[in-house]
């Protein structure tokens, strides 16, 4: 295997296992019944809590790079990762110890989710940094799939057995150690020269204004769309679970695929993105269906395969070495704000319309990206 091919793999490697955060996800019910004194609003800590503490993970890669590298810093991110899922499995009847794990990977999950955008720039370039950026966020929903998939199985021994996943991470670590070069290749990983000290605030700004908004219209995928399927009464929490690994799945080919793509959607991908998620919202909100849910879903995940690696390749786009991973961690930092307030904001825009559930939530989000998809289009067409 040449050198190429082994950076590679050890970048799909970490995508692979990025989200592992996420895997109590399949076992909440089986942990609010084993901590019934706590509530399930504390016990839920252990699920939302990475959400909040990744923010400091994400804001501490661009310091952390002055005096350790990149491979370093990846491995040890994984490494904490690891540690938190195998001390949770050891300790799993200990609430207070697991929330704090949870908190502790939150921030691993911030640093990987900073470092392998670095990581793509760093050592590819052209088309194959767009291969590779694709590629490596259809990993991130793959990933995310396979854990839900196992993790869902083990649950059936025990719910704190969905812990064993993390020996996945064992192995990307092992990846990342063997095959991940010390050093950066490319001239977007170069700290020395003009092109270092290159920021480009304003596209900076732009940058994070479209991730917040487009992950603040996304989120609702994971916040309402099992009230829009129950709540109308199309399925149950299997059908939810069914279409979201479904989603997930779709998203990933695509983002694989995205190089490809890239030729064909151009300036006006981020424009697409949102489209297609507005779209799907939108059908899915004039007639509640199981068709409208799979329009829905299928639509978010479209648009996140072209939304996720576009976004990343756009960090190089807007600054050189010595600046590109302040520039990650702060747009990341905004997108993670805006999956955080989503909910909120969305519920709120879906109150002013007529309606019940979730289909306003979902028609107030729709008609919002198809605005913001009509802007972001004429926008491409006026700098063209």
């Amino acid at each position: 295997m040449d050198r190429a091919l082994k950076t590679k793999f050890a970048i799909y490697s970490v995508c692979f296992v990025n989200l592992m955060y996420m895997l109590p996800a399949v076992a909440v019910s089986g942990m609010v019944a084993a901590f019934p004194q706590a509530g399930e609003n504390t016990v839920l800590l252990v699920l939302t809590l990475p959400n909040l503490t990744s923010i400091p993970g994400l804001l501490a890669v661009p310091a952390l790079e002055r005096r350790f590298s990149q491979k370093q810093l990846t491995a040890a991110a994984l490494a904490a990762s690891f540690a938190c899922g195998a001390l949770s499995l050891v300790f799993h009847a200990v609430l207070p110890l697991l929330i704090a794990l949870s908190a502790l990977l939150g921030i691993a999950y911030g640093m990987t989710s900073t470092l392998f955008p670095l990581l793509v720039s760093g050592h590819f370039s052209g088309a194959e940094r767009s291969q590779v950026m694709g590629v490596a966020s259809g990993m991130l929903q793959l990933g995310r799939v396979a854990a839900v998939l196992v993790g869902g199985a083990l649950a059936g021994f025990g719910w704190y057995h969905i812990y064993w996943c993390f020996a996945l991470v064992l192995a990307a670590l092992l990846a990342a150690a063997f095959w991940l070069p010390r050093a950066p290749e490319t001239q977007a990983g170069d700290q020395t020269g003009p092109e270092a000290d290159r920021w480009d605030k304003p596209a900076t700004a732009g940058l994070a204004a479209v991730g917040f908004c487009f992950a603040a219209l996304y989120f609702i995928t994971s916040t309402h769309l099992s009230l829009y399927i129950e709540g109308n009464g199309l399925g149950t929490a299997a059908m939810t679970g069914a279409l979201t690994a479904l989603g997930s799945v779709l998203s990933g080919i695509l983002a694989a695929m995205y190089g490809r793509l890239r030729r064909f959607t151009g300036p006006y991908t981020f424009a697409l993105a949102l489209l297609l998620l507005g779209a799907g919202y939108v059908l899915a909100a004039l007639r509640a269906t199981v068709w409208g849910a799979v329009v829905c879903i299928c639509g978010a995940s479209m648009g996140m395969a072209l939304f996720s690696p576009c976004l990343m390749l756009g960090f190089a786009r807007c600054a050189g070495g010595r600046h590109l991973p302040t520039v990650t961690a702060l747009v990341l930092t905004i997108v993670n704000v805006g999956y955080f307030v989503s909910p909120y904001l969305t519920g709120a825009l879906g109150a002013l319309l007529p309606g019940s559930g979730a289909a306003p939530v979902f028609l107030a989000a729709g008609l919002l990206a198809l605005a913001g998809a009509a802007f972001l289009a004429a926008r491409a067409a006026w700098k063209r």
